[in-house]
């Protein structure tokens, strides 16, 4: 059973040596090529790139130090002799920028304590730079690696499913195909006794596993002997909570590891810890949230990195009205109602993408096209909106009809990053996690952003906005900050 996860634990630590060993070559290359540039035209004494790139070979145990240190942080599916389940990607994204800081403050404790008489054909400056560009984009050589192990059907993890309700549906949706967590569904269990097949297909809604070609293994009485029998010692656990109490014991002869998921719903688990009272096992969840200290960091943080960008696409704001009038009457910025914290309106600033009538064409639209209404009306969008003008459809593919919301964040009705502003008539969709959803700012990106945005269907766009207003971290932010930046310039999702 462990032999796939070994493989996988190779691979990994294979991307890791790769991406380590890449950043500090474009580093130690282009600090070198920029100082021989400069002293070339007309800067004989820059302090930069004064070596040899052969001088950094030296540093090549580096890369070794690197996977151990991410070993020792559990970065390679928990255990590298026993791999299982893999850390959510914030936290290997958290853990990955830890391991990177630690590998490059010792490579610099190393430069001065050794090479205090190299005269300069040391840099300090490369190590702090290639510290910085591992941490950003080892999680990315990890992902490529990933994917090619699912393409080639290796390092799958086997396991198996307890249970046939949402969240063993939900596991099996999440797992179908997925290359990041890299566990494979050998089967499922359910029921207590054997049933007719069409009897077993309306109980338990059996089509779906069907679907994603995950055979029924037997009852839930038979999860062990079937495991043996597969030599299977991972356990997802999906059952009604008595029933898993009453089997627990028997689950400890056998398995490894038992990851029990009992529900459907997002939990703030990030953060969480197991904890022990008496004897009796549990987890304390974390909402960092609820913090005082961590939201006056959040909006401190949000005011920083939003002025930063403003500045930055301060071009952007004499270029694009520009455009706007030139390509279709009507005014530049377009503002419109939404939910913010609390449930309080406000008004969202954009750089208008649409025709000046836009809201009496889609009524008529939508009178006379019942479909289009009923694709407006279950996403509050449309795939192939006739209302968004050419140059619109360009500023909404990169995104560039959101810069305007800066001024809503500098009011603090928004932040950088949070849940998607939504209207009045989407606060039904929520549904019980409207609650949830309106506790904090909404961001101009988020979660939904960068997970397919417009190719998610709007039941997962409230699970991701449910998720993230529980789990809310600054490792979270930063993670889909970095990930919006490749989201925005591959233009994924967007419409």
């Amino acid at each position: 059973m462990f032999t796939q996860g070994r493989i996988r634990v190779i691979a990994l630590a294979a991307a890791d040596m790769l991406c380590i060993a890449a950043t500090w070559a474009a580093v130690v290359f282009a600090y070198w090529w920029l100082g021989a540039f400069l002293r070339a035209h007309g800067w004989p004494s820059c302090p930069w790139g004064g070596y040899e790139p052969v001088d950094y070979l030296r540093f090549l145990p580096v890369i070794a130090v690197f996977v151990c240190v991410n070993a020792a942080l559990n970065l390679y599916h928990g255990n590298w002799m026993y791999p299982s389940a893999p850390l959510g990607p914030v936290e290997e994204f958290r853990r990955l920028c830890v391991s990177s800081f630690l590998t490059h403050a010792g490579a610099i404790a190393y430069m001065a304590f050794a090479y205090q008489s190299m005269d300069g054909r040391i840099s300090r400056a490369v190590c702090v730079y290639a510290c910085l560009l591992t941490a950003a984009s080892a999680q990315s050589f990890r992902n490529w690696m990933r994917r090619a192990l699912c393409r080639l059907g290796i390092g799958q993890i086997p396991a198996v499913l307890a249970g046939s309700g949402p969240a063993a549906h939900r596991i099996a949706a999440e797992f179908d195909g997925d290359p990041y967590s890299g566990i494979r569904i050998v089967g499922y269990f359910a029921g207590t006794e054997r049933i007719g097949r069409k009897r077993r297909r309306r109980a338990w809604n059996e089509r779906d596993f069907q679907d994603r070609k995950i055979p029924y293994l037997g009852t839930l009485r038979d999860i062990v002997p079937q495991s043996k029998k597969r030599d299977i010692k991972m356990l997802i656990a999906c059952q009604d909570d008595r029933m898993f109490r009453a089997q627990m014991g028997e689950f400890a002869s056998w398995f490894t590891y038992i990851d029990y998921l009992p529900s459907a719903r997002a939990f703030p688990i990030f953060g969480a810890r197991a904890v022990s009272f008496g004897g009796l096992g549990g987890l304390e969840m974390v909402n960092q949230g609820r913090m005082r200290v961590k939201r006056f960091q959040k909006r401190v943080t949000d005011g920083f990195f939003a002025a930063v960008a403003f500045v930055f696409s301060l071009p952007l704001f004499v270029v694009i009205p520009l455009l706007i009038k030139l390509t279709s009457r009507g005014p530049v910025f377009y503002r419109h109602r939404r939910i913010g914290q609390g449930g309080r309106e406000f008004r969202i600033w954009k750089f208008r993408s649409m025709y000046a009538d836009a809201d009496a064409r889609l009524a008529e639209m939508l009178a006379k096209d019942p479909k289009l209404k009923a694709e407006y009306e279950s996403d509050f969008k449309l795939a192939h909106d006739p209302r968004v003008t050419l140059l619109g459809r360009f500023l909404r593919r990169t995104s560039l009809d959101e810069l305007p919301q800066f001024f809503n964040v500098f009011l603090g009705q928004m932040s950088l990053i949070g849940p998607r502003p939504i209207v009045r008539e989407e606060v039904e969709k929520y549904g019980s996690s409207y609650a949830v959803f309106s506790s904090v700012r909404p961001g101009i990106t988020g979660l939904w952003q960068v997970s397919g945005r417009s190719d998610t269907g709007y039941a997962r766009r409230v699970e991701l906005d449910t998720y993230y207003a529980l789990n809310w971290s600054p490792w979270l932010d930063l993670w889909i900050l970095l990930r919006t930046i490749f989201a925005v310039l591959l233009m994924r999702g967007a419409r």
